[in-house]
């Protein structure tokens, strides 16, 4: 028969086990986001497909250290909810923002690990309202080169995200060693690196987002070190009866990303707008985004517009269902690209991986779920 002293142990073995369950913070969380969609690129059939947009899952917890100081943690992994598979290169567990740090109300937060651009998220991000910007409707002149080339989310990085101070202002830092290596290869160097920096303001519904990102090195040509560049101002306020935000990109490649991708050697630059309306009425979204994507400089013919129409219905905080058409209206080519030679212009910007110079479009219906 178990002894008064025996069941007392155990009952405090039971309470500090509570204790030290309640005082973890772990949530899982993530997000269900599928599409039926037909699309179709200019002079070929059209193709059914059903389209996973940014599907993920994650973990994300924090352990409070006292005196203001808590450690924190991030695992989130990408998935295709269309065919169950993985997603290419990002079909890792952690294939997603991955990081460990710690965080001083003081102070601020570093982390380090595997970690998408400030940069992103204090501005392109607030432009895919309709879709959070995946998908075939999602931004298609992001460029990618400015960031990691490969994957986007910046590999070997170390961030830095300050307090918030005047009222809604703050400030993040990253570099990032990108995929640093022993030797250099034929097409990669051995010492690439990234670096970005943003000033962000939120304050009710002002949202306004500054920042640059420039990687370097990535590419090995002859013609000279590769440098990729991003300087991007972006807005959105919410004056619920409309939401209205702005982007303005300024770009620059030199023997980097575009060289990579068209040939076209030497030291280029472009511009990109955007603007994006949400019109709320109940539950009841209607979207409309366009941007305008210029020649890159001593080019003709290298641009190229995208228009979105969107609906959402919000059935819950969680759950919409939604309908979207998406035209990419890219610059025509007037001379073809000879084989092995230069680019020679047509607009290159697709969500199909079509020929320079030819248009795409999307329509579809989905349903996104976040958990």
């Amino acid at each position: 028969m178990l002894n008064v002293k025996t069941l007392a142990i155990a009952l405090a073995a039971i309470g500090v086990a509570g204790a030290a369950q309640a005082q973890s913070n772990v949530t899982i969380y993530g997000r269900v986001n599928t599409s039926l969609e037909q699309t179709k690129v200019e002079g070929q059939k059209s193709v059914t497909q059903v389209v996973d947009n940014s599907s993920r899952i994650g973990f994300r917890g924090n352990e409070d250290l006292g005196s203001g100081l808590s450690a924190l943690f991030q695992v989130e992994s990408r998935f295709r909810a269309d065919d169950g598979s993985s997603n290419g290169s990002q079909g890792k567990l952690a294939s997603r923002d991955t990081f460990v740090g710690l965080k001083s109300n003081s102070l601020g937060t570093i982390r380090l690990g595997y970690i998408t651009s400030p940069l992103y998220y204090a501005t392109h991000d607030y432009l895919g309202m309709h879709n959070h910007d995946t998908g075939n409707s999602s931004d298609a002149f992001i460029w990618v080169p400015a960031y990691d080339p490969e994957n986007f989310f910046l590999r070997n990085s170390v961030t830095y995200a300050s307090p918030t101070f005047g009222g809604g202002f703050m400030v993040e830092a990253q570099y990032s060693a990108l995929n640093e290596q022993a030797a250099a290869t034929s097409t990669r160097n051995d010492r690439p690196a990234h670096y970005s920096g943003t000033l962000t303001y939120n304050n009710g519904p002002l949202h306004a987002g500054f920042g640059y990102a420039q990687t370097n090195r990535f590419y090995n040509f002859t013609q000279g070190r590769s440098k990729d560049s991003a300087l991007v101002l972006a807005g959105v306020y919410d004056f619920k009866a409309v939401v209205v935000g702005a982007l303005a990109e300024h770009n620059r490649s030199e023997n980097g990303g575009l060289q990579a991708s068209t040939g076209l050697t030497g030291d280029h630059s472009r511009n990109h707008y955007r603007v994006a309306v949400m019109v709320p009425v109940g539950a009841n979204e209607f979207h409309v985004n366009y941007a305008v994507a210029r020649d890159w400089s001593h080019t003709g013919d290298t641009g190229a517009k995208q228009l979105t129409l969107a609906y959402n219905y919000n059935l819950s905080k969680r759950t919409k269902v939604y309908a979207q058409w998406t035209k990419i209206d890219n610059d025509k080519q007037e001379v073809s690209i000879a084989t092995g030679g230069a680019y020679n212009g047509g607009g290159a910007y697709s969500f199909l991986g079509s020929a320079p110079g030819l248009d795409n479009t999307s329509i579809g219906v989905g349903l996104r779920h976040n958990f």
